[in-house]
This record gives C-alpha cells, structure tokens and sequence, in this order.
C-alpha cells in the first residue's frame, strides 16, 4: 500500500493542471485546493526526510493552502510557476554543492560512474536550469494574460512535451556520447 500512494500522487499532480482546469470550469475552486493540499502532504509522509525534493512538496502545500484561505483562483495557477522556480532552485543548488541533480538520477542507474560521466550530467543539470527558469516566465505569462483553457493547455499539456523533448535530447546524445567515450553513464 505505501509503494501506491507514492505512484498515484505522482500521477495526480502531474495531472493537476487538467484537474484544475476541469474544476474551474466547473465552479469547484476550493476542491482543487483541498485536492493539491492533500496531495502535497500525501508526498510528506511518503518521502524520505532527507529528500532535495523536499522543497517542491511544501510549494505545492503553500500554493493549495494560499489558494484555499484566500478563496482565490491565483495560488492554484501559480503552482506551475512556483513549481518551476523550485526546481531551478533545487538543481541550481546540486551544482553549487555536488553531486548534481543528473548526477543523482544517472547514479541510480549507473553507481560507479565514470568522470565523463560527471561531467555530462552537470551539463545537463545546467540545461534543465535553463529550461525551469524559462518554463517558469512563460508559465507566468499564462497566468497572468491568457485564458484558462491556454493555462490548462501549457501547463498540463506543453510543458510536459516539452520535458519529455528534453529528456529524449538527453537520452539520445548521451548514447552518442557513451559510443565516443566508449562508457556508460
């Protein structure tokens, strides 16, 4: 059962924008809070307590609370935003204080990584910090001036394409350059 929980929050909030998309349209503003705020202390008991991912959960939590003592729409639509800028914020400090975030998720895979390896994945941390820091303005300017069916529409549709764009990138050019060094990472 605890192996489920994690899994369904996950799907959940990747869900998120097309809930709350769904619910706005249909009036149900403080559900999708109480929905998000749930979720985001779902992923407290469910993470390690010396999680870097941490800082994400409590976002979601704020933005869920915010959004329900306010009664207001902002807070929920900020949750792209604040998600993206948490990220920059988690991956930027892995750079800072080594190992980087790829590094982390390549060592899963791959404990006994190569230098080039290293290397590579802090490439790639940098990359993903590009792509929060500009996924997170125009996830701003959804909120800010377009109608909700394009803030459903980026946010629970095109970032994600665009995640699983760079992940592929990645993958693809990490195979060319594991046939150049002749190693895996």
């Amino acid at each position: 059962m605890r192996g489920i929980v994690p899994v369904l929050t996950g799907i959940l909030l990747a869900l998120y924008p097309f809930l709350m998309g769904w619910c706005l349209s249909h009036g149900y503003v403080w559900q999708v809070s109480v929905l998000l705020l749930v979720l985001g202390v779902l992923r407290v008991v469910v993470q390690k307590k010396n999680n870097l991912l941490w800082p994400l959960t409590w976002l979601a939590v704020i933005c869920g609370g915010l959004s329900l003592v306010f009664q207001s729409t902002l807070g929920l639509k900020f949750y792209p935003v604040v998600m993206s800028l948490g990220a920059l914020c988690v991956f930027s400090y892995t750079l800072w204080k080594p190992p980087s975030m790829i590094e982390r998720f390549a060592r899963v895979f791959e404990p006994t990584l190569p230098v080039e390896g290293v290397i590579w994945t802090r490439k790639v941390t940098v990359v993903w910090c590009i792509f929060f820091a500009l996924n997170a303005v125009l996830a701003l300017c959804t909120v800010f001036f377009f109608p909700i069916q394009v803030w459903v529409l980026y946010n629970g549709f095109i970032s994600y394409l665009m995640m699983g764009v760079l992940l592929l990138g990645e993958w693809i050019f990490r195979k060319r350059q594991q046939k150049i060094h002749n190693e895996s990472y």
